[in-house]
């Protein structure tokens, strides 16, 4: 009998993303379990529901507020937790893990690679998250970190094309590995030709993702046509944003809101892009968003979303010929000319392609069959 081939240890680790973050799980988790020949792990924060899948372990982090002497050495954790398992290759998501990663090859002779989601230094300014006095000396700091260790990183992955331009530190070896979506089936989604005026802002709830500006236009809008509805899903990380978003909703009778100060799982937010019948992509014009693709936008368009944005994305020349979207001004909008472009429009004669997962998988497993 043929003696069966050991399987290679792999660990996808976190600090802030739970162990069901979509990319980690979903897409690159998965992906490696399915191929057979990778023993999974995945260290992250802990999710409200911990997922279960053949071929993959789990192990949650402690929690932690977001700012906190925790959060600072929580990175130590799953330098433990990492040294326990002893994998053959550590995947790591964040800048944070950056320096226990370089001690754990050191120490254990294992590859690293850096799954690059964001462009820290950019976020860090940009974003609103930190203080106006910490900002620079965060931002450089984590920049000067990233070139000091880059050198001792095997390969990176860049969740954006655009990240090609923004930063040089991955020269080592890199795969642009997109952030595109997972599809639980490959028609698009059927909407009733009785259009309802359903809204969904999915995701990351945060003025820097233009949260509030999704609110007001909802608000001024039902006050064209009163059967619009807005329903707001995903985490505010931030007390002060959570109890605006909270006392917004408690005043409009039209607003849902799923989540705010709790995370929401994948499966929830997939099934409010279902229900819904236009999703709202508001981010308001800033530096460190200027070449991304947002998550939800590969969503929306691979289940037939139409989509409300503005006309600055770089990238939306691309995407015309699905007719996925409706244009507006989000600092000087035409209500009711957005109004009856929302009733009257004709969206998607032509099923998007390349918005997939499946089309980044094989360039994924290659990059890690290769270190």
């Amino acid at each position: 009998m043929a003696q069966e081939r050991k399987k290679r240890r792999i660990v996808l680790a976190s600090i802030l993303k739970p162990v069901d973050d979509t990319r980690m799980f979903e897409k690159m988790g998965v992906t490696l379990a399915k191929e057979g020949s990778y023993d999974v792990i995945i260290i992250g924060y802990p999710a409200a529901h911990i997922p279960s899948y053949n071929g993959i372990r789990f192990i949650p982090l402690k929690t932690f507020p977001r700012l906190s002497f925790k959060r600072l050495m929580a990175k130590w954790e799953v330098f433990r937790k990492v040294w326990k398992v002893k994998p053959d290759s550590l995947v790591i998501t964040t800048h944070e893990l950056l320096f226990p990663a370089v001690l754990l090859k050191i120490l254990l002779n294992i590859s690293i690679v850096y799954d690059v989601r964001e462009n820290y230094y950019r976020n860090i300014l940009h974003s609103g998250s930190f203080g106006w006095l910490i900002r620079w000396p965060l931002a450089l700091a984590t920049r000067f970190k990233e070139k000091l260790l880059a050198p001792s990183v095997d390969y990176f992955f860049l969740a954006e094309q655009g990240y090609e331009k923004e930063f040089k530190f991955y020269r080592s070896g890199w795969k642009v590995i997109e952030n595109k979506a997972i599809l639980s089936d490959h028609t698009l989604y059927e909407r009733s030709s009785n259009r309802k005026l359903n809204l969904l802002f999915s995701g990351t709830l945060s003025e820097s993702t233009g949260v509030f500006q999704a609110i007001e236009l909802a608000k001024q809008i039902y006050l064209l046509n009163d059967q619009v509805r807005l329903t707001i899903i995903g985490l505010a990380s931030k007390k002060s944003e959570q109890d605006k978003i909270q006392s917004t909703v408690q005043m409009h009778s039209f607003i849902t809101l799923i989540g705010g100060d709790r995370l929401v799982s994948h499966h929830e937010i997939v099934q409010q892009i279902k229900q819904a019948d236009f999703g709202i992509l508001a981010y308001p014009s800033s530096s460190h968003t200027l070449n991304s693709h947002p998550t939800k936008l590969y969503e929306y368009l691979g289940y037939g979303l139409p989509i409300i944005l503005n006309s600055k994305w770089p990238w939306i020349d691309q995407y015309l010929k699905y007719q996925p979207f409706v244009f507006t001004d989000f600092n000087h909008p035409d209500y009711p000319q957005l109004l009856n472009s929302l009733i009257t429009g004709e969206f998607y004669p032509v099923k998007p392609s390349n918005v997939s997962w499946e089309s980044e998988e094989a360039t994924f497993l290659a990059s890690l069959g290769n270190l």
